[in-house]
Protein backbone atom coordinates (compact mmCIF):
# COMPACT_ATOMS: atom_id res chain seq x y z
CA UNK A 1 0.00 0.00 0.00
CA UNK A 2 2.83 2.43 0.92
CA UNK A 3 4.53 1.64 -2.37
CA UNK A 4 1.37 2.43 -4.41
CA UNK A 5 0.91 5.82 -2.73
CA UNK A 6 4.47 6.76 -3.56
CA UNK A 7 3.91 5.98 -7.25
CA UNK A 8 0.76 8.14 -7.38
CA UNK A 9 2.59 11.10 -5.76
CA UNK A 10 5.37 10.73 -8.25
CA UNK A 11 3.02 10.85 -11.23
CA UNK A 12 1.16 13.87 -9.88
CA UNK A 13 4.47 15.61 -9.51
CA UNK A 14 4.95 15.46 -13.28
CA UNK A 15 3.99 18.73 -15.10
CA UNK A 16 1.55 17.27 -17.59
CA UNK A 17 -0.48 15.50 -15.02
CA UNK A 18 -0.56 18.59 -12.82
CA UNK A 19 -2.20 20.52 -15.67
CA UNK A 20 -4.74 17.83 -16.68
CA UNK A 21 -6.00 16.83 -13.27
CA UNK A 22 -7.75 20.10 -12.33
CA UNK A 23 -9.41 20.30 -15.73
CA UNK A 24 -10.70 16.75 -15.47
CA UNK A 25 -11.93 17.38 -11.99
CA UNK A 26 -13.80 20.52 -13.10
CA UNK A 27 -15.28 18.59 -16.06
CA UNK A 28 -16.50 15.88 -13.76
CA UNK A 29 -18.09 18.48 -11.53
CA UNK A 30 -19.75 20.16 -14.54
CA UNK A 31 -21.14 16.94 -15.95
CA UNK A 32 -22.40 15.90 -12.58
CA UNK A 33 -24.13 19.26 -12.07
CA UNK A 34 -25.76 19.17 -15.47
CA UNK A 35 -26.96 15.64 -14.88
CA UNK A 36 -28.42 16.58 -11.52
CA UNK A 37 -30.06 19.71 -12.99
CA UNK A 38 -31.53 17.71 -15.86
CA UNK A 39 -32.92 15.14 -13.46
CA UNK A 40 -34.44 17.85 -11.31
CA UNK A 41 -36.01 19.60 -14.27
CA UNK A 42 -37.32 16.46 -16.00
CA UNK A 43 -39.52 15.44 -13.07
CA UNK A 44 -41.85 18.49 -13.21
CA UNK A 45 -42.06 18.17 -17.00
CA UNK A 46 -43.19 14.59 -16.71
CA UNK A 47 -45.68 15.58 -14.05
CA UNK A 48 -47.05 18.37 -16.23
CA UNK A 49 -47.38 16.02 -19.20
CA UNK A 50 -49.25 13.52 -17.07
CA UNK A 51 -51.67 16.20 -15.83
CA UNK A 52 -52.57 17.34 -19.37
CA UNK A 53 -56.26 16.47 -20.06
CA UNK A 54 -57.16 13.97 -22.75
CA UNK A 55 -58.01 15.27 -26.21
CA UNK A 56 -61.68 16.28 -26.81
CA UNK A 57 -62.40 16.27 -23.08
CA UNK A 58 -63.37 19.22 -20.94
CA UNK A 59 -63.50 19.30 -17.14
CA UNK A 60 -65.34 22.10 -15.36
CA UNK A 61 -65.15 23.04 -11.73
CA UNK A 62 -68.09 22.38 -9.49
CA UNK A 63 -68.91 26.10 -9.36
CA UNK A 64 -68.42 26.80 -13.08
CA UNK A 65 -70.99 29.22 -14.43
CA UNK A 66 -71.42 27.24 -17.66
CA UNK A 67 -73.17 24.43 -15.80
CA UNK A 68 -76.21 26.62 -15.15
CA UNK A 69 -76.81 27.00 -18.90
CA UNK A 70 -76.50 23.34 -19.82
CA UNK A 71 -79.45 21.04 -20.43
CA UNK A 72 -78.83 17.32 -20.48
CA UNK A 73 -80.94 14.50 -21.88
CA UNK A 74 -80.51 10.75 -22.12
CA UNK A 75 -80.22 9.69 -25.75
CA UNK A 76 -83.16 7.66 -27.06
CA UNK A 77 -83.81 5.54 -30.13
CA UNK A 78 -86.48 5.84 -32.83
CA UNK A 79 -87.12 4.24 -36.24
CA UNK A 80 -85.16 5.92 -38.99
CA UNK A 81 -87.70 7.89 -41.09
CA UNK A 82 -88.02 6.93 -44.71
CA UNK A 83 -89.07 10.46 -45.66
CA UNK A 84 -88.65 14.04 -44.64
CA UNK A 85 -91.14 15.59 -42.22
CA UNK A 86 -94.42 16.50 -43.95
CA UNK A 87 -97.30 18.77 -43.04
CA UNK A 88 -100.31 16.94 -41.62
CA UNK A 89 -103.56 17.69 -39.81
CA UNK A 90 -105.75 15.68 -37.47
CA UNK A 91 -109.40 15.43 -38.51
CA UNK A 92 -112.60 13.68 -37.54
CA UNK A 93 -112.98 10.13 -38.77
CA UNK A 94 -115.82 10.68 -41.24
CA UNK A 95 -116.88 7.04 -41.13
CA UNK A 96 -117.66 7.54 -37.44
CA UNK A 97 -119.12 11.05 -37.66
CA UNK A 98 -122.74 12.16 -38.06
CA UNK A 99 -123.88 15.62 -39.13
CA UNK A 100 -127.49 16.08 -38.17
CA UNK A 101 -129.75 18.35 -40.24
CA UNK A 102 -133.45 18.91 -39.47
CA UNK A 103 -135.67 16.61 -41.59
CA UNK A 104 -138.50 19.16 -41.41
CA UNK A 105 -138.85 22.88 -40.95
CA UNK A 106 -139.86 23.99 -37.49
CA UNK A 107 -138.83 25.71 -34.28
CA UNK A 108 -136.56 24.38 -31.53
CA UNK A 109 -138.58 23.90 -28.35
CA UNK A 110 -135.84 22.52 -26.11
CA UNK A 111 -132.32 21.10 -26.21
CA UNK A 112 -131.39 17.81 -24.63
CA UNK A 113 -127.60 17.84 -25.22
CA UNK A 114 -124.84 20.44 -25.04
CA UNK A 115 -121.47 20.89 -26.72
CA UNK A 116 -118.95 18.35 -25.44
CA UNK A 117 -121.54 15.94 -24.03
CA UNK A 118 -121.05 12.22 -24.67
CA UNK A 119 -124.18 10.65 -26.09
CA UNK A 120 -125.35 7.13 -26.86
CA UNK A 121 -127.02 5.97 -30.04
CA UNK A 122 -130.68 6.99 -29.96
CA UNK A 123 -130.24 9.64 -27.25
CA UNK A 124 -132.47 12.75 -27.70
CA UNK A 125 -130.69 15.87 -28.87
CA UNK A 126 -133.43 18.45 -29.42
CA UNK A 127 -137.22 18.74 -29.68
CA UNK A 128 -138.74 20.59 -32.62
CA UNK A 129 -142.24 21.93 -33.09
CA UNK A 130 -142.75 20.86 -36.72
CA UNK A 131 -146.18 21.24 -38.40
CA UNK A 132 -145.08 18.93 -41.21
CA UNK A 133 -144.49 16.22 -38.65
CA UNK A 134 -148.11 16.54 -37.53
CA UNK A 135 -149.13 16.28 -41.17
CA UNK A 136 -147.15 13.05 -41.54
CA UNK A 137 -148.96 11.59 -38.54
CA UNK A 138 -152.32 12.61 -40.01
CA UNK A 139 -151.42 11.10 -43.38
CA UNK A 140 -150.69 7.75 -41.76
CA UNK A 141 -153.97 7.73 -39.85
CA UNK A 142 -155.95 8.67 -42.96
CA UNK A 143 -154.21 5.96 -44.97
CA UNK A 144 -154.98 3.38 -42.29
CA UNK A 145 -158.66 4.42 -42.21
CA UNK A 146 -158.92 4.26 -45.98
CA UNK A 147 -157.24 0.87 -46.04
CA UNK A 148 -159.67 -0.45 -43.44
CA UNK A 149 -162.62 0.72 -45.53
CA UNK A 150 -161.18 -0.82 -48.71
CA UNK A 151 -160.62 -4.13 -46.93
CA UNK A 152 -164.27 -4.24 -45.82
CA UNK A 153 -165.43 -3.42 -49.35
CA UNK A 154 -163.28 -6.26 -50.68
CA UNK A 155 -164.80 -8.70 -48.17
CA UNK A 156 -168.34 -7.76 -49.27
CA UNK A 157 -167.38 -8.05 -52.94
CA UNK A 158 -166.11 -11.59 -52.37
CA UNK A 159 -169.35 -12.61 -50.70
CA UNK A 160 -171.42 -11.17 -53.53
CA UNK A 161 -169.19 -12.76 -56.12
CA UNK A 162 -169.50 -16.14 -54.46
CA UNK A 163 -173.33 -15.72 -54.57
CA UNK A 164 -173.03 -14.90 -58.27
CA UNK A 165 -174.48 -11.47 -57.62
CA UNK A 166 -171.29 -9.47 -58.44
CA UNK A 167 -169.35 -9.58 -61.66
CA UNK A 168 -165.71 -10.62 -61.65
CA UNK A 169 -164.70 -7.20 -62.94
CA UNK A 170 -166.12 -5.51 -59.85
CA UNK A 171 -164.35 -8.00 -57.57
CA UNK A 172 -161.03 -7.27 -59.26
CA UNK A 173 -161.62 -3.55 -58.90
CA UNK A 174 -162.18 -3.97 -55.13
CA UNK A 175 -159.00 -6.01 -54.86
CA UNK A 176 -157.00 -3.30 -56.65
CA UNK A 177 -158.39 -0.61 -54.34
CA UNK A 178 -157.45 -2.66 -51.29
CA UNK A 179 -153.86 -3.18 -52.55
CA UNK A 180 -153.51 0.53 -53.33
CA UNK A 181 -154.70 1.54 -49.86
CA UNK A 182 -152.24 -0.94 -48.28
CA UNK A 183 -149.39 0.59 -50.25
CA UNK A 184 -150.41 4.07 -49.10
CA UNK A 185 -150.41 2.90 -45.49
CA UNK A 186 -146.92 1.48 -45.91
CA UNK A 187 -145.67 4.71 -47.50
CA UNK A 188 -147.07 6.86 -44.68
CA UNK A 189 -145.65 4.50 -42.05
CA UNK A 190 -142.16 4.55 -43.56
CA UNK A 191 -142.18 8.33 -43.74
CA UNK A 192 -143.17 8.62 -40.11
CA UNK A 193 -140.58 6.01 -39.11
CA UNK A 194 -137.93 8.05 -40.89
CA UNK A 195 -138.89 11.13 -38.88
CA UNK A 196 -139.40 9.34 -35.59
CA UNK A 197 -137.48 6.07 -34.91
CA UNK A 198 -139.36 3.01 -33.71
CA UNK A 199 -140.08 3.09 -30.00
CA UNK A 200 -140.28 6.88 -29.80
CA UNK A 201 -143.31 8.35 -28.19
CA UNK A 202 -145.23 10.71 -30.46
CA UNK A 203 -146.67 13.77 -28.74
CA UNK A 204 -148.63 15.90 -31.18
CA UNK A 205 -146.37 17.48 -33.75
CA UNK A 206 -143.27 17.51 -31.52
CA UNK A 207 -140.38 15.99 -33.44
CA UNK A 208 -137.44 14.58 -31.42
CA UNK A 209 -134.01 14.66 -33.03
CA UNK A 210 -131.94 11.67 -31.89
CA UNK A 211 -128.27 10.67 -32.12
CA UNK A 212 -127.74 8.09 -34.88
CA UNK A 213 -124.49 6.85 -33.28
CA UNK A 214 -122.57 6.97 -30.02
CA UNK A 215 -119.92 9.62 -29.62
CA UNK A 216 -119.35 13.16 -28.45
CA UNK A 217 -121.04 16.35 -29.57
CA UNK A 218 -118.21 18.29 -31.18
CA UNK A 219 -120.35 21.07 -32.66
CA UNK A 220 -123.80 22.58 -32.05
CA UNK A 221 -125.36 25.34 -34.15
CA UNK A 222 -128.76 25.68 -32.54
CA UNK A 223 -130.36 27.31 -29.50
CA UNK A 224 -133.87 27.17 -27.99
CA UNK A 225 -136.32 29.10 -30.13
CA UNK A 226 -134.24 28.87 -33.29
CA UNK A 227 -136.19 28.46 -36.52
CA UNK A 228 -134.71 25.64 -38.54
CA UNK A 229 -135.05 24.68 -42.20
CA UNK A 230 -134.23 21.61 -44.23
CA UNK A 231 -131.94 23.55 -46.60
CA UNK A 232 -129.71 24.94 -43.83
CA UNK A 233 -126.03 25.32 -44.71
CA UNK A 234 -124.72 24.07 -41.37
CA UNK A 235 -125.81 20.99 -39.40
CA UNK A 236 -127.56 21.44 -36.08
CA UNK A 237 -125.29 18.89 -34.39
CA UNK A 238 -122.04 17.11 -35.24
CA UNK A 239 -121.41 13.86 -33.37
CA UNK A 240 -118.19 11.89 -33.69
CA UNK A 241 -116.43 9.03 -31.94
CA UNK A 242 -113.14 10.69 -30.98
CA UNK A 243 -111.49 7.43 -30.01
CA UNK A 244 -110.43 7.19 -33.64
CA UNK A 245 -109.15 10.07 -35.76
CA UNK A 246 -107.80 10.63 -39.23
CA UNK A 247 -104.38 12.10 -40.01
CA UNK A 248 -104.46 13.88 -43.37
CA UNK A 249 -100.95 14.14 -44.85
CA UNK A 250 -99.75 16.25 -47.77
CA UNK A 251 -97.33 13.89 -49.50
CA UNK A 252 -94.82 15.40 -51.98
CA UNK A 253 -94.61 13.84 -55.42
CA UNK A 254 -91.04 12.65 -54.87
CA UNK A 255 -92.18 10.53 -51.90
CA UNK A 256 -95.13 8.94 -53.70
CA UNK A 257 -93.51 5.50 -53.72
CA UNK A 258 -93.14 5.49 -49.92
CA UNK A 259 -96.84 5.74 -49.06
CA UNK A 260 -98.63 2.40 -49.15
CA UNK A 261 -101.67 1.18 -47.21
CA UNK A 262 -100.50 -0.38 -43.98
CA UNK A 263 -97.25 1.59 -43.72
CA UNK A 264 -96.38 3.14 -40.34
CA UNK A 265 -96.50 6.90 -39.80
CA UNK A 266 -94.82 8.75 -36.93
CA UNK A 267 -95.90 12.29 -36.11
CA UNK A 268 -95.34 14.99 -33.51
CA UNK A 269 -97.52 17.82 -32.24
CA UNK A 270 -96.70 21.23 -30.80
CA UNK A 271 -99.10 20.52 -27.95
CA UNK A 272 -96.95 17.58 -26.78
CA UNK A 273 -93.28 18.44 -27.48
CA UNK A 274 -90.94 15.49 -27.28
CA UNK A 275 -93.77 12.94 -27.55
CA UNK A 276 -94.11 10.63 -30.54
CA UNK A 277 -97.44 9.40 -31.89
CA UNK A 278 -98.05 6.70 -34.46
CA UNK A 279 -100.65 6.03 -37.14
CA UNK A 280 -101.26 3.61 -40.00
CA UNK A 281 -101.76 4.57 -43.65
CA UNK A 282 -105.28 3.65 -44.77
CA UNK A 283 -105.81 5.44 -48.09
CA UNK A 284 -103.50 7.02 -50.67
CA UNK A 285 -104.92 9.57 -53.10
CA UNK A 286 -105.26 8.51 -56.72
CA UNK A 287 -104.37 11.94 -58.15
CA UNK A 288 -102.04 14.84 -57.37
CA UNK A 289 -103.62 18.08 -56.21
CA UNK A 290 -102.91 20.50 -59.09
CA UNK A 291 -102.78 23.48 -56.73
CA UNK A 292 -100.36 22.18 -54.11
CA UNK A 293 -98.66 19.39 -56.10
CA UNK A 294 -99.26 17.09 -53.15
CA UNK A 295 -100.84 13.65 -52.88
CA UNK A 296 -103.48 13.37 -50.14
CA UNK A 297 -102.76 10.50 -47.76
CA UNK A 298 -105.06 9.41 -44.95
CA UNK A 299 -103.81 7.56 -41.88
CA UNK A 300 -105.82 6.20 -38.94
CA UNK A 301 -104.87 7.27 -35.42
CA UNK A 302 -105.83 5.48 -32.21
CA UNK A 303 -107.01 8.12 -29.72
CA UNK A 304 -108.34 5.94 -26.92
CA UNK A 305 -106.97 8.28 -24.23
CA UNK A 306 -108.55 11.36 -25.85
CA UNK A 307 -105.37 13.45 -25.80
CA UNK A 308 -105.47 14.28 -29.49
CA UNK A 309 -107.89 16.89 -30.80
CA UNK A 310 -109.23 17.33 -34.33
CA UNK A 311 -107.71 20.19 -36.35
CA UNK A 312 -104.32 19.95 -34.60
CA UNK A 313 -101.40 20.48 -36.96
CA UNK A 314 -98.69 17.82 -37.03
CA UNK A 315 -95.36 16.96 -38.62
CA UNK A 316 -95.43 13.42 -39.97
CA UNK A 317 -92.78 11.06 -41.33
CA UNK A 318 -93.21 7.73 -43.07
CA UNK A 319 -91.40 4.68 -41.68
CA UNK A 320 -90.76 1.35 -43.35
CA UNK A 321 -91.85 -1.75 -41.38
CA UNK A 322 -88.20 -2.89 -41.14
CA UNK A 323 -86.78 0.55 -40.36
CA UNK A 324 -83.61 0.46 -38.25
CA UNK A 325 -83.63 1.86 -34.73
CA UNK A 326 -81.15 4.72 -34.48
CA UNK A 327 -80.25 7.41 -31.95
CA UNK A 328 -82.52 10.45 -32.19
CA UNK A 329 -81.55 13.75 -30.59
CA UNK A 330 -82.88 17.34 -30.68
CA UNK A 331 -81.09 19.41 -33.29
CA UNK A 332 -79.89 21.75 -30.53
CA UNK A 333 -77.44 19.07 -29.40
CA UNK A 334 -75.42 19.24 -32.64
CA UNK A 335 -72.60 21.57 -33.57
CA UNK A 336 -71.76 21.55 -37.26
CA UNK A 337 -68.46 22.60 -38.69
CA UNK A 338 -67.66 22.01 -42.32
CA UNK A 339 -68.69 18.49 -43.28
CA UNK A 340 -68.74 17.09 -39.74
CA UNK A 341 -71.09 17.34 -36.77
CA UNK A 342 -70.16 17.19 -33.10
CA UNK A 343 -71.89 16.85 -29.77
CA UNK A 344 -70.93 16.63 -26.12
CA UNK A 345 -71.51 13.58 -23.94
CA UNK A 346 -71.27 13.73 -20.17
CA UNK A 347 -68.63 11.23 -18.99
CA UNK A 348 -68.29 12.47 -15.39
CA UNK A 349 -70.02 14.72 -12.85
CA UNK A 350 -68.52 17.84 -14.48
CA UNK A 351 -66.62 16.28 -17.35
CA UNK A 352 -67.72 16.25 -20.98
CA UNK A 353 -66.37 14.60 -24.11
CA UNK A 354 -66.70 15.92 -27.64
CA UNK A 355 -67.62 13.26 -30.18
CA UNK A 356 -67.94 13.38 -33.95
CA UNK A 357 -71.19 11.87 -35.24
CA UNK A 358 -72.85 11.17 -38.57
CA UNK A 359 -76.35 12.36 -39.45
CA UNK A 360 -78.60 9.94 -41.35
CA UNK A 361 -81.59 12.30 -41.53
CA UNK A 362 -82.54 15.62 -39.99
CA UNK A 363 -85.67 17.73 -39.80
CA UNK A 364 -86.57 20.96 -38.05
CA UNK A 365 -86.81 19.28 -34.65
CA UNK A 366 -84.77 16.07 -34.54
CA UNK A 367 -81.58 14.61 -35.96
CA UNK A 368 -81.21 10.87 -36.58
CA UNK A 369 -77.63 9.61 -36.21
CA UNK A 370 -76.00 6.94 -38.30
CA UNK A 371 -75.55 3.52 -36.62
CA UNK A 372 -71.76 4.03 -36.65
CA UNK A 373 -71.95 7.19 -34.50
CA UNK A 374 -70.22 6.81 -31.10
CA UNK A 375 -73.37 7.50 -29.07
CA UNK A 376 -75.44 4.90 -27.25
CA UNK A 377 -78.98 4.96 -25.92
CA UNK A 378 -77.76 5.25 -22.31
CA UNK A 379 -75.45 8.23 -22.93
CA UNK A 380 -76.32 11.61 -21.40
CA UNK A 381 -76.00 14.26 -24.12
CA UNK A 382 -75.85 18.04 -23.85
CA UNK A 383 -78.85 19.27 -25.84
CA UNK A 384 -78.53 22.94 -24.89
CA UNK A 385 -75.35 24.88 -24.21
CA UNK A 386 -73.03 22.81 -26.38
CA UNK A 387 -71.66 26.01 -27.92
CA UNK A 388 -70.46 27.18 -24.49
CA UNK A 389 -68.54 23.94 -24.00
CA UNK A 390 -67.01 24.22 -27.48
CA UNK A 391 -65.86 27.77 -26.75
CA UNK A 392 -64.35 26.74 -23.43
CA UNK A 393 -62.56 23.82 -25.07
CA UNK A 394 -61.17 26.07 -27.81
CA UNK A 395 -59.65 28.40 -25.21
CA UNK A 396 -57.96 25.44 -23.52
CA UNK A 397 -56.44 24.33 -26.79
Amino acid sequence: MTHMLKNIRARLAQPTLRRIAPVAFIGLLTLGGLSAWHSAQSKPAATAEKAKPAANRLSLSENAGQLAFLKLETAGTAPLPASEAMNARLALAEDQTARIFPPLAGRVVSLQAALGDPVKAGAPLAILDAPDFGQAIADLRKAEADHSQKQKALSRAKILFDGEVLARRDLESSEADAHASAAEVERARLRLANLSPAGSRIEGQRLVLRAPLAGMIVDRQVNPGTEVRTDAANPLFVISDLRRLWLNIDLPEKAAALAKPGEAVNFTLEAYPGTDFSARVERVGAIVDPGTRRIPVRAVVDNADGRLKPEMYARATLSAPDAAKVIRLPVGALLTGGLSAHLFVQVGPHEFERRTVGIARQDAEFAYLTPESPVRASDVVVIRGALLLASEMAQGE
